[in-house]
Parts: C-alpha cells; sequence; structure tokens
C-alpha cells in the first residue's frame, strides 16, 4: 500500500514525520511481533514542491524524483500547517491542490490533519459533506468555507474516502483510526499496543476554551456580556437583565443571538462552566464547592450541564486536567 504525505513549505514538522513513524513503525514491527507479515506492505513517499514541479521522496531516502502522472497512492495525508500561513500556503500550492483532486478521482483516500483542512477544502471535495479542523480555527473555517458542515466537536470526521482530525497532535489518534480502516480492527489493535497509543474521546469539547464573542458592534449587548462576566456567580434574571437595558426579553434575546451567536442564557452557562474549569483545574475544591462559586446551588444540573459542554463529568476532568497529587 503506497502512502503520501505532503511536505509542503510552512507544514508542521510533527504532522509530517509523526504519521510516517506510525505507519512504518507498524509495518516494521508488526511481523516482529505477531509473526505473520502485514496484509500489505506499506511504502511512504514525502511529496513536496521544487521549482514548480511535484516531486517525491521514498521514506529513508535522499534523493527526490519528479512525480510520474501514474503515480498512484491509496492514502494521501495533509499535514497541518502553521496557522498564520494559511493564506500563504493556499496561494502556493495551487498545483498540490490540482494533484489533490486527480488523485481522489483515481481512487485516492485523503485525510486531512488540524487546519490541514484548509488546504482539503481548497480541492472543493468537501463541499457539502462533513469536516473538522482545530476547534481554535472552527468558525474562521466555517466562514471561509460556508458550503462545508464543520464539526468543530468532534476529533475525527469520516466521509468515505475523505477523511479529517481536530487537533495537531490528534494525528496519533487518527493514524490507528486509518489503520483500522484500510488494514483492519487486528492490525489497529497491535499498531496502539505496539506505540503505545492510547485512544482518547472522539470530542474536542474538553479540549476547547470559551473565548467571549465580544466582536461585534452591538454596545449594549457588549454591556450586558461584561455584567454576565463579572456577576456570574450570582442568580440573573432574563427579564431584569432586559429590563435593565432598555429592552423588551423578545428584542433582548434576539439582539443578543444576533450578536454573540448565543442565547443570554447559553451565554451565561458557558461563562460560567469555564469559570469551573479553571477551579477544577487549578484548585482542590470539591464538585459541590465548584458548583456553588459558578452560580449553581443545583448540583445534578450543575453536572448535566457540564458535561452536555465539555463531554465529560466534572469529575473526570478534574481527575484528567487537575493539578497533581504529590505523595
Amino acid at each position: 500500500m503506497r502512502i503520501a504525505i505532503l511536505d509542503y513549505k510552512n507544514v508542521v514538522p510533527s504532522c509530517v514525520t509523526g504519521p510516517a513513524d506510525i505507519w512504518s513503525g507498524l509495518n516494521r514491527m508488526y511481523p516482529l511481533v505477531t509473526g505473520i507479515p502485514l496484509k500489505e506492505d506499506i511504502g511512504i513517499d514525502f511529496i513536496t514542491t521544487i521549482d514548480g514541479e511535484l516531486v517525491r521522496r521514498p521514506l529513508g531516502g535522499s534523493q527526490s524524483q519528479k512525480l510520474r502522472s501514474r503515480d498512484q497512492f491509496r492514502l494521501i495525508i495533509i499535514p497541518a500547517m502553521r496557522y498564520d500561513k494559511i493564506d500563504e500556503v493556499i496561494s502556493q500550492e495551487g498545483r498540490l491542490i490540482t494533484w489533490l483532486k486527480k488523485q481522489h478521482q483515481k481512487g485516492s483516500d485523503l485525510a486531512s490533519i488540524c487546519i490541514g483542512a484548509f488546504l482539503l477544502a481548497e480541492t472543493g471535495l468537501l463541499d457539502g459533506k462533513k469536516a473538522t479542523t482545530n476547534w481554535l480555527f472552527a468558525k474562521q473555517f466555517e466562514q471561509r468555507y460556508p458550503s462545508i458542515n464543520v464539526q468543530d466537536d468532534k476529533i475525527i470526521v469520516d466521509e468515505g474516502p475523505l477523511c479529517s482530525c481536530g487537533g495537531a497532535f490528534s494525528f496519533t489518534t487518527f493514524m490507528i483510526y486509518l489503520i483500522e480502516k484500510l488494514l483492519g480492527h487486528q492490525e489497529a489493535v497491535m499498531a496502539s499496543k505496539i506505540l503505545m497509543i492510547n485512544t482518547h474521546e472522539d470530542s474536542q469539547l474538553a479540549f476547547s476554551v470559551f473565548r467571549y464573542q465580544h466582536d461585534h458592534a452591538d454596545e449594549s449587548i457588549k454591556s450586558v456580556q461584561e455584567f454576565i462576566e463579572t456577576h456570574y456567580q450570582q442568580s440573573i434574571l432574563l427579564e431584569k437583565l432586559a429590563a435593565d437595558y432598555h429592552m423588551s426579553v423578545r428584542n433582548f434575546i434576539r439582539r443578543f443571538r444576533q450578536a454573540t451567536g448565543n442565547t443570554p442564557l447559553e451565554y451565561l452557562q458557558r461563562v460560567r462552566i469555564e469559570a469551573a474549569k479553571k477551579l477544577l483545574e487549578n484548585t482542590r475544591e470539591s464538585i459541590e464547592n465548584v458548583a456553588l462559586q459558578c452560580g449553581y446551588e443545583d448540583i445534578s444540573f450543575f453536572r448535566k450541564i457540564f458535561r452536555r459542554q465539555v463531554n465529560m463529568s466534572p469529575k473526570e476532568y478534574h481527575l484528567k486536567y487537575g493539578k497533581l497529587k504529590v505523595g
């Protein structure tokens, strides 16, 4: 099975070498551990542009060769790029984008890592389909490619021959997923064991950080947001909040949603849960005290809202991200 890994200017290096190490490691170690060969031998080429021409360099080789029209790959991995170079990469890698489309037409699977999804999206192959990218850049992706259904809560999105994954270092789990898809379950389990790669939860929600949505021009709503962000520990009534800012409840909800993308209640819950996450990360407070400090008197309701937004319970989050206990 031939695999191509793009190696373009401003790529994230670990997203090039990491996947190569996983696939080549499986190729070398599987027969050693199991006593039987892989179903298919794996060959890996790095694809780059030199002087306007596409070239390939075999893994372990030092000489680059011009890419031929008959070169065909079962899987093409599109690594992440530097976040500040998205426009530059897209404008400079037209040959790669065209080549990706031609390879896909010949039957290649395309798999993007993190914001490598921008390069995959430029092919047009994702139009009308689902995809994911790093949650930090999901809004930018969504605005740039409105015809793509962005699943920014997902770590892996599988659209048949088009796959994408979220964060740059989620490529470890992503490669195990692709090994199972292309080679089989037993091979994926063995790869996980040989390389000691744990498969993690299938959501980015635990990793995301709520960024207050102030990038709008409605000054009254900004004032409301600032009030919520300062007084989230208190009981906040929607009707009183609307009256304090001289709006009807209906108009208040409409303007708030239009400005922020959330209702006032959704915004309040997100501010509270973000505060709870910080307490769980940085203190050893009990779950009950964390809930109370964040404006929740009903502990069961707090747990319900926390799980809905973070995809794990407060206790699970604390165990995963809280301060280490010594001794």
